[in-house]
């Protein structure tokens, strides 16, 4: 035994290098299916025919190739190509069989054994250009207090140039930007966006638009009852002293967030009688409050006040 397996051992090494060899090209060999679903693009080669609308803008494909390209065909971009020419182009419904060829792989290795669907229908139209106002789409809202100034908004370019099928075009009074979020927010910025244009209208000008949001606080008014005037100085005055009305009545304006959080406690309302002599007096009051805070109208509450000796 030892003797057969000495005997020609190089012829034997090779033998089993090759037949090693044979296997692994073998397996590599054997054919895999593989289902994908992948984009499709159509090309139009004209300048006045664009495409208003399409059955479908992805296709299902099953490929085969050799297990060794398993990694290509699940991996590297595959995608559909078909391109509509011809002089004969005009406006109206179109459709195509969507052929093995206009499936662009990775290799030539992988073949394409189904497509689905097949039958590829779009609708062309005839190709405008027409200019369009520019709107931002704001999502969300500022900090609870806060608003945006819509009066203030400001945008650069507030409108462009876009080129696109007549019908499609016909409908839109306007190009929303992208998303601008607005959550949290406390103060007016500046962000530049791009247009938010559907897959068959394209810009002519330039598609980054600039946008200033204006954010201010909110104002708004509150009104309080039953504010206790304090009376000063009543020591310096001789005689009995009478206030009508005791508690007054009153509407502040200011920061809406800061005027709810206000509590009437923190409201000091007084007259100051330290030169008052015996008589009936129309006072003023004096409200002391934050500086955020005012009085509606900027008005004046006066009380009457009668000192009797």
């Amino acid at each position: 035994m030892i003797q057969w397996l000495v005997k020609d051992w190089g012829l034997k090494l090779i033998s089993l290098i090759l037949a090693i060899g044979l296997w692994y090209y073998a397996v590599g060999e054997e054919g895999i299916e593989v289902n994908r679903v992948i984009p499709l693009q159509i090309d139009i080669v004209s300048e006045k025919i664009g495409i208003l609308k399409r059955s479908t803008d992805k296709v299902a494909v099953t490929l085969q190739a050799p297990r060794a390209l398993l990694s290509d065909v699940t991996t590297k971009d595959v995608y559909a190509h078909h391109k509509i020419h011809g002089p004969t182009i005009k406006a109206g419904d179109y459709s195509f069989r969507l052929e093995p060829r206009e499936i662009k792989l990775p290799t030539t290795q992988i073949r394409v054994l189904k497509i689905h669907p097949e039958i590829i229908t779009v609708t062309l139209d005839e190709l405008i250009v027409q200019k369009l106002e520019v709107k931002p789409s704001l999502v969300g809202e500022p900090t609870y207090g806060y608003r945006v100034i819509q009066d203030d908004l400001q945008l650069d370019p507030n409108a462009v140039l876009v080129q696109g099928p007549k019908e499609e075009l016909e409908k839109l009074d306007g190009i929303k930007t992208e998303d601008i979020m607005l959550v949290g927010r406390v103060r007016s910025f500046r962000k530049a966006v791009r247009l938010k244009l559907p897959s068959n209208i394209k810009p002519l000008s330039e598609s980054l638009v600039e946008v200033y949001i204006p954010i201010k606080e909110e104002f708004s008014e509150r009104t309080f009852e039953n504010i206790p005037i304090r009376i000063l100085n009543t020591g310096k005055v001789e005689g009995k002293i009478e206030v009508d009305p005791l508690n007054i009545s009153l509407i502040l304006k200011g920061p809406k967030r800061r005027l709810e959080e206000l509590v009437p406690e923190s409201i000091l309302a007084y007259v100051d009688l330290s030169s008052f002599s015996p008589g009936v007096y129309d006072v003023p009051v004096v409200l002391v409050l934050s500086k955020n805070f005012s009085l509606k109208d900027d008005s004046t509450i006066v009380v009457k006040v009668k000192i009797k000796q």
